[in-house]
């Protein structure tokens, strides 16, 4: 694979690990985090990482958050520096905990100077859209906040359909009787992408445990990867290099 094509992977995985969340830059660095869900790119190492985040950034692709005070997330200059810190770090040595263990990603963003993350400009996230090619119907948002829960989709099937599996993909039981439904127009499903009309149900939810004692038989798990596979992953991309 030659440099461009390289390139080319990396900053399109970037925008990938993005899609639907702000990435904390501890999340990549030192080490690509298994709380991303997401295969690293084979052969890629900190300063690739680093430079496809700056060419992401130069071209107005990603924007980057700080709550580090000095830092300066707007120009080129200011985050090259916040790049040069976090390059510097080392899953060997000051990750490591007195006890010898290393630090996980969530504790590493806690220390001094780590508190960065970066999000898809719109510009960024129809980029991702050209080589993704998402189908938006596919996708299901869902958020529980203490005992209240939502469901967003442009399928409403899908949506019922995910409703009715809610223990075994939630583990929490929907409580019918407190269901109300919403439509709306020009919604913003991520944070960067605003579909043109979609299917809102919210409820109130209780814990529940999977109906299945021992595990999920097959015909569920490839439903469930139906409803998580609705655009296509850069590690099934013609281009993903070998490992």
């Amino acid at each position: 694979m030659d440099s461009s094509s390289a390139d080319e992977v990396i900053t399109h995985w970037l925008l990938n690990t993005a899609v639907e969340f702000g990435v904390p830059l501890t999340h990549i660095f030192p080490e690509v985090s298994q709380a991303l869900n997401v295969k690293p790119v084979p052969g890629c190492g900190l300063e690739g990482y680093a430079s496809g985040l700056v060419e992401l950034f130069d071209s107005g692709m990603i924007a980057l958050s700080s709550e580090v005070e000095g830092d300066d997330t707007r120009s080129g200059t200011g985050v090259l520096q916040i790049l040069d810190r976090f390059r510097m770090l080392s899953k060997d040595d000051a990750t490591r905990r007195g006890d010898g263990r290393l630090l996980k990603s969530y504790q590493l963003r806690r220390l001094p100077r780590m508190q960065v993350s970066f999000r898809l400009t719109p510009l960024g996230g129809e980029a991702w859209e050209k080589i993704a090619q998402p189908d938006w119907a596919r996708y299901v948002s869902v958020s529980t906040v203490g005992s209240s829960g939502d469901l967003i989709s442009a399928d409403r099937d899908l949506l019922l359909a995910y409703m009715g599996w809610y223990p075994e993909v939630n583990r929490e039981q929907i409580q019918l009787q407190t269901m109300r439904w919403q439509t709306h127009t020009d919604f913003e499903i991520v944070y960067w992408k605003r579909l043109p009309f979609v299917y809102h149900a919210s409820f109130e939810v209780q814990p529940a445990e999977a109906r299945w004692v021992s595990g999920e038989p097959k015909w569920f798990r490839d439903w469930w990867l139906s409803t998580c596979t609705w655009y296509k992953q850069p590690w099934s991309l013609s281009g993903w290099p070998s490992e």
